[in-house]
Parts: structure tokens; C-alpha cells; sequence
């Protein structure tokens, strides 16, 4: 466990490709906490962060999204603690005592967390904002899965990612101002507007590498567009990912009128 008298991290023994080294699971204050995303359903997680809680009940257990590295945990710290469950869509096999909106307020010892809603990585994605105190003007952001703590890009794939969804979210976050913002995998990021402007950028680049495969290649289906977007050099784990990636460009410019998908399945653009 790691962190400061505010913000507290118990990091999963989950290390994948996807999740870097692990998910963190957020304990924001110490006498009235909340638990920002339990993590995966691990007994040793599950301990650890009951362990870190030290026999204090949580004011509530929050969900960023419903995905099982997140939430899987969110069943046994609930029934060990006694915490609800917070979360804008489903607790994956968790009860979810309150379905969060946009603007939600949680009250911590540590400060006031703000519900946003930030949709694209998941249509239930959730960050938290934490205000410390009211001249706070910027505050700690806990981003989910909207951003990692390396590199300039997270995963974005159908059926629940939306690449429009998460482009709209990028620009809801910048206008936040925050501070530090904390993602559920790797470490913090001290230049969140910084940060935003590359996972932007990074979007933005991997529309216009679409756009120029297949005019440069011809009409396609997506894992042909693999090859030809990332090259040799994509690691294997990540082939899923960059298929998936690839998937929700097509579904944005197809949205847009640029391209059409035929019957085989293969996507061409429109002009």
C-alpha cells in the first residue's frame, strides 16, 4: 500500500498487457473513506484493502465502470464492511445501493467527490473529482480507465467503447482544471492538460492512419486493418486490442459518412 493522508493506493496482483502493473484501488480519506474501484474479485486483494481500511467502514465503495478488474471485488468488501455500493451502471454480480448522475456528491473526511460522467471507454464510465476544501479550485481526479498512467492511449472498443463518446469526455476533463488526475493503472499524472492534449493527439493521428490505409490499401476488414495501421512490430498480447481499437475508428467515421462497410464485411472509404 502507498499513498498520503488524503489519497491511499492498494494495487492488485493483476499485471497484464492491459492493465500495466496492476489495477489500484483508491482509499480517499481515513475516517470516513471512500473505496474508488475494489479492484478484481482476488481474496488477497480483497484483503489487503480491508487490511488498509483498518476496521473502518467505508462511507461507500465507487465505481468508475462495471468491468471486472474494477468491480469484481466490490461483492466482498461490501458484505465484509458493510459499505454500498455507488456506481452509474451495473456492479457486475455487486448490488449497487445508488446509480450515480452526473454531479453526484460523495462526503469523505478527505473532501467532496464529484460524480462526472465520462463515457467512452464504457457507456458507464464514472471519474471522480475530489475537492478538498471550498477555495479547492482545481482537485484530485480519478479517472478510471479514461487515461493511464503510461503512454497516450487507453482502450476504446465496441460493444461498450465509443470513440465519439470518449473524444466528447477527453474535452469534459480538460475543462476541469484538475490538479493531479489519478487512473485506475499506473502511476499518477502530474500534467493532466498535458496528458489530455497526447491522448487527443494520439486519437486524432490513429483516425488519419485509418483513413489513409484504406485509401492507400483498398476496402478492408478490420484485422487486415491491423496490419497495416500498427505494423510488425504490435505486440501479440495486443492484437485483441488494436482489432477492437480499429473497430471503433470505423464505427466513428462510418457515423461521419466517410466510410461504408459491404457486405463481406470490409470497410471503404466513401469519397
Amino acid at each position: 500500500m502507498t499513498g498520503d493522508a488524503a489519497v491511499r493506493v492498494v494495487l492488485a496482483p493483476n499485471p497484464s498487457p492491459m492493465t500495466l502493473d496492476g489495477t489500484r484501488t483508491y482509499l480517499v480519506g481515513r475516517e470516513s473513506p471512500a473505496v474508488i474501484d475494489p479492484g478484481p474479485a482476488l481474496e488477497a486483494h480483497v484483503a489487503a484493502v480491508e487490511e488498509a481500511l483498518g476496521g473502518v467502514r467505508p462511507a461507500a465503495i465507487l465505481l468508475t465502470h462495471s468491468h471486472a478488474d474494477h468491480a469484481g471485488a466490490a461483492p466482498a468488501l461490501a458484505e465484509r464492511t458493510g459499505a454500498p455500493v455507488w456506481a452509474a451502471g451495473g456492479g457486475r454480480g455487486a448490488r449497487v445501493d445508488r446509480r450515480l448522475a452526473d454531479g453526484d456528491r460523495l462526503e469523505t473526511d478527505a473532501g467532496t467527490l464529484l460524480a462526472v460522467t465520462t463515457p467512452g471507454h464504457a457507456p458507464d464510465h464514472l471519474a471522480f473529482l475530489l475537492r478538498q476544501g471550498p477555495t479547492d479550485a482545481a482537485g484530485l481526479l480519478f479517472v478510471g480507465d479514461h487515461l493511464m498512467g503510461e503512454g497516450d492511449t487507453t482502450l476504446v472498443a465496441p460493444p461498450e467503447g465509443d470513440l465519439a463518446d470518449y473524444l466528447r469526455s477527453l474535452e469534459r476533463l480538460r475543462g476541469l482544471g484538475a490538479a493531479v488526475m489519478y487512473p485506475a493503472h499506473g502511476p499518477p499524472i502530474p500534467d493532466p492538460a498535458a496528458a489530455l492534449d497526447r491522448y487527443a493527439e494520439h486519437r486524432e493521428a490513429r483516425i488519419r492512419q485509418v483513413r489513409d490505409a484504406l485509401r492507400g490499401g483498398g476496402p478492408a476488414r478490420p484485422g487486415a486493418l491491423v496490419r497495416r495501421v500498427y505494423g510488425a512490430d504490435l505486440h501479440p498480447g495486443l492484437a485483441r486490442a488494436a482489432e477492437g481499437s480499429l473497430r471503433a475508428v470505423l464505427g466513428y467515421l462510418e457515423r461521419r459518412g466517410e466510410v461504408r462497410r459491404g457486405l463481406l464485411g470490409r470497410y471503404q472509404m466513401v469519397s
